[in-house]
């Protein structure tokens, strides 16, 4: 009877520690973050000890954020987040300098962006091509224009001004899915039928580029002085199709130059079996060449990272490799991203547009979400399961899939860097959207999947 107890309060006790590791965090950053940094700063030895302080403070917050929820289902970006706002002033020599910022986040967005493109198998992708295009082309540029319209709606109704660009850049940056989020809960289920889950899987994979193509070109247009409708409407005009031509065209080229590049390492690791340092930064440097190369010619680095990973097959020979580059994304890609996005955000702005953020979460994950998931994919549901349809079971389980995670945050990291003027409501709304989809969708999805009985 004791043991069981002590095994019941077992997994509160991270959360206490978590709670007070937040709480002295943020009491140091705000009541003393200013003069340890400017101690650091007086130090003429070393200039750079600002920064570097900062960077020994991701990695603990990184280490904190997994073990607080290692073995629970609250997932482990939510607690960076968290952390982030509590150390906003000590991360300050990172988030105040644009460009090493914007580095950070990027380079870590393609990396991820790359593993996303190496869970999805090339065959399945091309089998499932249609189910997965419908959700990630027009399903994201529904989700977008449906996103920024409850946005605004909900500003009149709660008296709080919203800028064009604002709402606009909101549909656009959180109309994507993301399978760094997903993956981790679907692993846990075995499922009656695949197709469920790697429509998921891929969707999550290719949307976040079709989110990122989308924000890019946004940020292209004046979008300072148009309405929702205007935005969408530049869309369809020849010199966005020229632009997207230009951005998907090299995009899949250096995608597919940098996997001829991870050709080579496969097939010189298959006639040497030894394992070296070398071996791992060559595979880690991949989609950050694909990204660079595509970026300079004037195409979609975040397309060329995916499209890397989606036409390499890591063969057993390559598995080590691979791990790396799974523990480098948990370890640091993903919480780097979170802690910088959550200390980027004014925790006074954040509540005074929490109405506003929480409402626009809500109505995306409960109605835009399985609104578009219907209209898009809705037609299967008249199909055979056996050949190309999908059960209406399935369909209401990919309904309830709607983590925003990574790319989102990235996306809006760089919206603020690249915009001329202030941007307030844009990373606070953003924030509240991509925590509510973190906490509200992972924890029920067993039981939804189970009770559903698409999983056993």
């Amino acid at each position: 009877m004791i043991e069981r107890i002590k095994k019941a309060a077992l997994p509160k006790l991270p959360f206490v520690w978590l709670i007070l590791a937040v709480g002295a965090l943020a009491a140091i950053s705000n009541f003393a973050g200013d003069q340890i940094l400017q101690r650091l700063g007086t130090l003429e030895d070393v200039p750079a000890a600002p920064a570097l302080a900062s960077f020994c403070l991701i990695a603990l917050c990184s280490f904190a954020s997994f073990y607080a929820t290692r073995g629970t289902s609250m997932p482990s970006i939510v607690v960076a987040i968290a952390l982030g706002i509590a150390g906003r002033t000590l991360f300050a020599p990172i988030v105040a300098n644009t460009m090493v910022l914007s580095a950070l986040v990027t380079g870590s967005a393609a990396i991820i962006l790359f593993s996303g493109g190496l869970e999805v198998p090339l065959g399945q992708f091309f089998r499932l091509l249609v189910k997965i295009a419908l959700l990630a082309f027009p399903g994201v540029l529904l989700t977008g224009f449906g996103l920024s319209w409850t946005v605004q709606s909900l500003g009149g109704i709660f008296g709080v001004a919203l800028v064009p660009a604002v709402v606009i850049l909101l549909g656009a940056i959180l109309a994507s899915t993301d399978p760094a989020a997903i993956i981790p809960v679907l692993q846990k289920l075995r499922f009656k039928r695949r197709t469920a889950k790697d429509i998921v899987i891929a969707e999550s994979a290719l949307n976040e580029v079709t989110g990122a193509l989308l924000t890019t070109v946004f940020l292209k247009l004046p979008i300072a002085a148009m309405t929702i409708a205007a935005a969408y409407r530049a869309l369809v005009v020849p010199s966005t199709y020229l632009f997207l031509g230009q951005q998907v065209g090299y995009g899949v080229l250096f995608g597919a130059a940098a996997r001829a590049l991870l050709w080579i390492l496969s097939r010189i690791k298959r006639r040497h079996s030894e394992r070296y340092g070398a071996d791992l930064i060559y595979f880690l440097a991949m989609p950050i060449i694909a990204f660079t190369g595509a970026a300079v010619f004037g195409g979609s680095g975040f397309l060329a990272a995916f499209v890397a990973g989606l036409l390499f097959h890591v063969e057993e020979h390559m598995a080590e490799v691979e791990r790396f580059l799974h523990q480098m994304i948990d370890g640091v890609a993903k919480p780097l991203i979170f802690l910088l996005v959550g200390a980027l955000a004014d925790p006074h702005a954040l509540i005074a547009y929490a109405p506003i953020g929480i409402a626009a979460a809500l109505v995306f994950i409960f109605v835009l979400r399985p609104a578009m998931v219907f209209l898009m994919l809705g037609v299967y549901g008249f199909l055979p399961k056996n050949g190309r349809g999908l059960g209406w079971n399935e369909l209401l389980f990919i309904s309830f899939v709607r983590e925003t995670g990574a790319i989102p945050a990235v996306l809006l990291v760089t919206a603020v860097a690249r915009m001329t003027t202030p941007v307030p409501g844009l990373v606070e709304i953003g924030m509240w959207v991509i925590l509510l989809t973190l906490v509200i969708a992972p924890p029920p999805t067993p039981f939804i999947a189970r009770r559903l009985g698409v999983a056993e």
